[in-house]
């Protein structure tokens, strides 16, 4: 089961340390997702992360520099229907140009996730869970139908959003490869080191125990 942490949207300098924590205690994956990062600022970036946990970083922009500093790979995001042409291009030249390289893909929909046959490394699907506590899965999905999807999907298939560690268990029985998360790590401000890792140990307790 992936344990993936997605980057906060802000600048810090600080977060490299709280990624290099994370990558210490069970991290499998990072996302760099930097909407406003100039591609020189993507280096200085990725060149405070150290060397060797390189081959875990996958980058939502500026993708060649996936090949140049040898990370794990590209993640190819698509919140516009006129943006549809221009993943699928980024999509082929991956494959084309760096053909080691992982590929991700998000979606917001499960009739999206059914339709793209195209084959990726795994996808995200958002958001899943309900931040609200209204309801334990969010209104987008059903847990029936998750299932009933998840367990013939061609990908491996990650949870994102409202993802919290008594929920991991129920992603797990519910057909999803892994988690992610996004705005619960970043959100907690004074001890969140101890939060990733009480994630990750539910983690590794549902991998040990849950079929």
């Amino acid at each position: 089961m992936k344990l993936i942490v997605i980057s906060s949207p802000n600048k810090s300098r600080s977060e490299i340390k709280h990624v290099v924590d994370f990558f210490e205690n069970g991290l499998d994956v990072f996302h760099i997702k930097k909407k406003g990062f100039s591609r020189s600022r993507m280096k200085e970036y990725i060149r405070m992360i150290p060397r060797k946990y390189h081959d875990r970083l996958v980058l939502h922009s500026h993708y060649s520099l996936a090949k140049q500093f040898g990370l794990r790979g590209i993640h190819i995001s698509r919140h516009k229907k006129r943006r549809k042409f221009i993943s699928v291009v980024h999509y082929y030249i991956a494959k084309i140009i760096a053909p080691g390289l992982k590929i991700s893909k998000s979606y917001h929909s499960i009739h999206s996730m059914v339709n793209d046959k195209k084959n990726y490394d795994y996808v995200f699907i958002s958001p899943v869970f309900d931040h609200h506590d209204i309801s334990v899965f969010s209104a987008a999905f059903g847990e029936k139908q998750l299932r009933s999807v998840l367990y013939k999907s061609k990908h491996e298939v990650i949870a994102l959003g409202g993802v919290r560690t008594e929920r991991i268990e129920l992603a797990r029985r519910t057909g999803f490869s892994g988690i992610a998360l996004h705005s619960a790590i970043w959100k907690e401000k004074t001890h969140r080191l101890q939060k990733f890792m009480e994630v990750s140990n539910e983690v590794q307790r549902v991998v040990r125990e849950v079929n």
